[in-house]
Protein backbone atom coordinates (compact mmCIF):
# COMPACT_ATOMS: atom_id res chain seq x y z
CA UNK A 1 0.00 0.00 0.00
CA UNK A 2 2.83 2.41 0.92
CA UNK A 3 4.67 1.75 -2.38
CA UNK A 4 1.51 2.41 -4.39
CA UNK A 5 0.99 5.63 -2.42
CA UNK A 6 4.58 6.74 -3.13
CA UNK A 7 4.24 5.95 -6.87
CA UNK A 8 0.96 7.85 -7.10
CA UNK A 9 2.49 10.78 -5.20
CA UNK A 10 5.42 10.94 -7.64
CA UNK A 11 3.03 10.74 -10.59
CA UNK A 12 0.91 13.49 -8.99
CA UNK A 13 3.96 15.78 -8.72
CA UNK A 14 4.98 15.08 -12.35
CA UNK A 15 1.46 15.85 -13.59
CA UNK A 16 1.44 19.06 -11.54
CA UNK A 17 4.72 20.25 -13.07
CA UNK A 18 3.56 19.35 -16.59
CA UNK A 19 0.26 21.13 -16.04
CA UNK A 20 2.06 24.29 -14.90
CA UNK A 21 4.43 24.10 -17.87
CA UNK A 22 1.65 23.68 -20.44
CA UNK A 23 -0.36 26.53 -18.92
CA UNK A 24 2.66 28.84 -19.09
CA UNK A 25 3.40 27.81 -22.71
CA UNK A 26 -0.07 28.73 -23.96
CA UNK A 27 -0.93 32.06 -25.58
CA UNK A 28 -2.85 34.74 -23.73
CA UNK A 29 -5.92 36.55 -25.07
CA UNK A 30 -4.00 39.57 -26.29
CA UNK A 31 -0.60 37.95 -26.78
CA UNK A 32 0.98 36.16 -29.68
CA UNK A 33 3.50 33.41 -29.17
CA UNK A 34 5.21 34.28 -32.44
CA UNK A 35 6.03 37.78 -31.18
CA UNK A 36 8.87 36.26 -29.12
CA UNK A 37 10.55 34.88 -32.25
CA UNK A 38 9.80 37.52 -34.89
CA UNK A 39 7.43 37.30 -37.84
CA UNK A 40 5.91 34.12 -39.25
CA UNK A 41 4.15 32.90 -36.11
CA UNK A 42 1.73 30.86 -38.24
CA UNK A 43 4.61 28.63 -39.44
CA UNK A 44 5.25 27.05 -36.02
CA UNK A 45 5.79 23.38 -35.23
CA UNK A 46 2.06 22.60 -35.15
CA UNK A 47 0.71 25.66 -36.97
CA UNK A 48 -1.15 28.49 -35.16
CA UNK A 49 -4.45 26.60 -34.83
CA UNK A 50 -2.79 23.19 -34.38
CA UNK A 51 -0.57 24.47 -31.58
CA UNK A 52 -3.53 26.00 -29.73
CA UNK A 53 -5.60 22.80 -30.06
CA UNK A 54 -2.67 20.64 -28.92
CA UNK A 55 -1.94 22.75 -25.83
CA UNK A 56 -5.63 23.09 -24.89
CA UNK A 57 -6.35 19.36 -25.22
CA UNK A 58 -3.18 18.41 -23.33
CA UNK A 59 -3.98 20.90 -20.55
CA UNK A 60 -7.50 19.50 -20.15
CA UNK A 61 -6.12 15.95 -20.04
CA UNK A 62 -3.48 16.85 -17.43
CA UNK A 63 -6.08 18.71 -15.36
CA UNK A 64 -8.35 15.65 -15.40
CA UNK A 65 -5.46 13.37 -14.34
CA UNK A 66 -4.47 15.92 -11.67
CA UNK A 67 -7.95 15.93 -10.07
CA UNK A 68 -8.25 12.13 -10.27
CA UNK A 69 -4.88 11.63 -8.60
CA UNK A 70 -5.73 14.26 -5.97
CA UNK A 71 -8.96 12.42 -5.10
CA UNK A 72 -7.23 9.01 -4.99
CA UNK A 73 -4.35 10.31 -2.86
CA UNK A 74 -6.76 12.06 -0.53
CA UNK A 75 -8.74 8.86 -0.10
CA UNK A 76 -5.56 6.81 0.51
CA UNK A 77 -4.23 9.42 2.96
CA UNK A 78 -7.45 9.41 4.95
CA UNK A 79 -7.42 5.61 4.95
CA UNK A 80 -3.84 5.58 6.20
CA UNK A 81 -4.74 8.11 8.91
CA UNK A 82 -7.63 5.86 10.01
CA UNK A 83 -5.31 2.84 10.17
CA UNK A 84 -2.74 4.79 12.19
CA UNK A 85 -5.48 5.99 14.58
CA UNK A 86 -6.67 2.38 15.01
CA UNK A 87 -3.10 1.28 15.75
CA UNK A 88 -2.69 4.02 18.33
CA UNK A 89 -6.00 3.13 19.95
CA UNK A 90 -4.94 -0.51 20.12
CA UNK A 91 -1.71 0.52 21.77
CA UNK A 92 -3.64 2.72 24.21
CA UNK A 93 -6.00 -0.16 25.04
CA UNK A 94 -3.15 -2.58 25.77
CA UNK A 95 -3.41 -3.99 29.31
CA UNK A 96 -1.03 -2.70 31.92
CA UNK A 97 0.58 -6.06 32.39
CA UNK A 98 1.47 -6.21 28.73
CA UNK A 99 3.00 -2.76 29.00
CA UNK A 100 4.87 -3.90 32.10
CA UNK A 101 6.12 -6.97 30.27
CA UNK A 102 7.18 -4.81 27.35
CA UNK A 103 8.95 -2.48 29.72
CA UNK A 104 10.64 -5.40 31.37
CA UNK A 105 11.50 -7.11 28.15
CA UNK A 106 15.06 -8.21 27.59
CA UNK A 107 17.57 -5.77 26.24
CA UNK A 108 17.88 -7.77 23.02
CA UNK A 109 14.18 -7.34 22.23
CA UNK A 110 14.30 -3.61 22.85
CA UNK A 111 17.44 -3.39 20.72
CA UNK A 112 15.69 -5.21 17.87
CA UNK A 113 12.69 -2.90 18.20
CA UNK A 114 15.04 0.11 18.04
CA UNK A 115 16.73 -1.36 14.95
CA UNK A 116 13.35 -1.90 13.30
CA UNK A 117 12.40 1.70 14.08
CA UNK A 118 15.72 2.96 12.66
CA UNK A 119 15.29 0.85 9.52
CA UNK A 120 11.75 2.14 9.10
CA UNK A 121 13.02 5.69 9.50
CA UNK A 122 15.77 5.06 6.93
CA UNK A 123 13.26 3.51 4.53
CA UNK A 124 11.00 6.56 4.91
CA UNK A 125 13.97 8.89 4.31
CA UNK A 126 15.05 6.88 1.27
CA UNK A 127 11.52 6.98 -0.12
CA UNK A 128 11.40 10.74 0.46
CA UNK A 129 14.80 11.16 -1.24
CA UNK A 130 13.64 8.97 -4.14
CA UNK A 131 10.47 11.05 -4.48
CA UNK A 132 12.56 14.24 -4.43
CA UNK A 133 14.99 12.87 -7.02
CA UNK A 134 12.16 11.70 -9.27
CA UNK A 135 10.47 15.08 -8.92
CA UNK A 136 13.69 16.94 -9.74
CA UNK A 137 14.29 14.62 -12.70
CA UNK A 138 10.73 15.18 -13.92
CA UNK A 139 11.09 18.97 -13.59
CA UNK A 140 14.43 18.87 -15.43
CA UNK A 141 12.92 16.66 -18.14
CA UNK A 142 9.96 19.00 -18.55
CA UNK A 143 12.31 22.00 -18.69
CA UNK A 144 14.51 20.30 -21.29
CA UNK A 145 11.49 19.27 -23.37
CA UNK A 146 10.12 22.81 -23.12
CA UNK A 147 13.44 24.32 -24.18
CA UNK A 148 13.71 21.80 -27.03
CA UNK A 149 10.17 22.61 -28.17
CA UNK A 150 10.87 26.36 -28.05
CA UNK A 151 14.13 25.87 -29.96
CA UNK A 152 12.35 23.70 -32.54
CA UNK A 153 9.62 26.33 -32.94
CA UNK A 154 12.23 29.05 -33.36
CA UNK A 155 14.23 26.98 -35.87
CA UNK A 156 11.09 26.14 -37.87
CA UNK A 157 10.06 29.80 -37.82
CA UNK A 158 13.50 30.92 -39.03
CA UNK A 159 13.49 28.21 -41.70
CA UNK A 160 10.03 29.25 -42.86
CA UNK A 161 11.07 32.93 -43.02
CA UNK A 162 14.20 32.00 -44.98
CA UNK A 163 12.17 29.82 -47.35
CA UNK A 164 9.65 32.63 -47.94
CA UNK A 165 12.50 35.10 -48.54
CA UNK A 166 14.21 32.73 -50.99
CA UNK A 167 10.94 32.07 -52.82
CA UNK A 168 10.26 35.82 -53.00
CA UNK A 169 13.74 36.51 -54.37
CA UNK A 170 13.37 33.70 -56.89
CA UNK A 171 9.98 35.07 -57.98
CA UNK A 172 11.41 38.59 -58.35
CA UNK A 173 14.37 37.29 -60.37
CA UNK A 174 12.04 35.22 -62.55
CA UNK A 175 9.84 38.27 -63.14
CA UNK A 176 12.91 40.35 -64.06
CA UNK A 177 14.10 37.67 -66.48
CA UNK A 178 10.62 37.43 -68.03
CA UNK A 179 10.49 41.22 -68.42
CA UNK A 180 13.94 41.27 -70.03
CA UNK A 181 12.96 38.43 -72.34
CA UNK A 182 9.71 40.19 -73.31
CA UNK A 183 11.62 43.44 -73.87
CA UNK A 184 14.11 41.64 -76.13
CA UNK A 185 11.28 39.98 -78.06
CA UNK A 186 9.48 43.31 -78.52
CA UNK A 187 12.71 44.96 -79.71
CA UNK A 188 13.32 42.09 -82.11
CA UNK A 189 9.76 42.36 -83.42
CA UNK A 190 10.13 46.14 -83.86
CA UNK A 191 13.45 45.71 -85.68
CA UNK A 192 11.94 43.02 -87.90
CA UNK A 193 8.95 45.22 -88.69
CA UNK A 194 11.28 48.13 -89.40
CA UNK A 195 13.37 45.98 -91.74
CA UNK A 196 10.24 44.79 -93.52
CA UNK A 197 8.98 48.37 -93.90
CA UNK A 198 12.36 49.50 -95.24
CA UNK A 199 12.41 46.56 -97.63
CA UNK A 200 8.88 47.45 -98.79
CA UNK A 201 9.85 51.08 -99.29
CA UNK A 202 12.94 50.08 -101.29
CA UNK A 203 10.87 47.69 -103.39
CA UNK A 204 8.30 50.44 -104.00
CA UNK A 205 11.08 52.86 -105.00
CA UNK A 206 12.50 50.28 -107.38
CA UNK A 207 9.06 49.66 -108.84
CA UNK A 208 8.43 53.40 -109.26
CA UNK A 209 11.84 53.92 -110.84
CA UNK A 210 11.28 50.96 -113.16
CA UNK A 211 7.83 52.24 -114.11
CA UNK A 212 9.19 55.76 -114.67
CA UNK A 213 12.00 54.42 -116.86
CA UNK A 214 9.59 52.26 -118.83
CA UNK A 215 7.18 55.20 -119.21
CA UNK A 216 10.02 57.48 -120.33
CA UNK A 217 11.16 54.88 -122.83
CA UNK A 218 7.61 54.42 -124.11
CA UNK A 219 7.12 58.19 -124.46
CA UNK A 220 10.42 58.55 -126.27
CA UNK A 221 9.53 55.69 -128.59
CA UNK A 222 6.09 57.18 -129.23
CA UNK A 223 7.71 60.58 -129.99
CA UNK A 224 10.07 58.95 -132.45
CA UNK A 225 7.22 57.14 -134.14
CA UNK A 226 5.22 60.39 -134.30
CA UNK A 227 8.19 62.17 -135.85
CA UNK A 228 8.50 59.41 -138.46
CA UNK A 229 4.79 59.63 -139.24
CA UNK A 230 4.98 63.42 -139.52
CA UNK A 231 8.01 63.20 -141.79
CA UNK A 232 6.27 60.59 -143.92
CA UNK A 233 3.16 62.75 -144.14
CA UNK A 234 5.30 65.72 -145.11
CA UNK A 235 6.95 63.73 -147.86
CA UNK A 236 3.59 62.50 -149.12
CA UNK A 237 2.21 66.05 -149.08
CA UNK A 238 5.28 67.33 -150.91
CA UNK A 239 5.02 64.55 -153.47
CA UNK A 240 1.35 65.29 -153.96
CA UNK A 241 2.06 69.01 -154.33
CA UNK A 242 4.73 68.34 -156.88
CA UNK A 243 2.42 66.10 -158.85
CA UNK A 244 -0.33 68.73 -158.68
CA UNK A 245 2.09 71.40 -159.84
CA UNK A 246 3.20 69.24 -162.76
CA UNK A 247 -0.40 68.59 -163.66
CA UNK A 248 -1.13 72.30 -163.67
CA UNK A 249 1.91 72.92 -165.85
CA UNK A 250 0.88 70.20 -168.25
CA UNK A 251 -2.63 71.59 -168.42
CA UNK A 252 -1.29 75.04 -169.23
CA UNK A 253 0.91 73.72 -171.96
CA UNK A 254 -1.93 71.78 -173.42
CA UNK A 255 -4.08 74.86 -173.69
Amino acid sequence: MSYLYAILLVLFLIVSVLLIAFILMQQGKGASMGASFGAGASNTLFGSAGSANFFVKTTWGLAAVFFILAIVLGYMNSHRSTENADDFSKIADTPAEVKTEAAGAPVEVRTEMSDVADKSKEAVNEAADAVKENTDAAVSSVKENTDAAVSAVKENTDAAVSAVKENTDAAVNSAKESAESAKAEVKSAVDSAKDQVNAGVEAAKDSVNTAATETKAAVSEAGDKAKEVINSVKEDVKTTADQAEKAVVNTKEAN
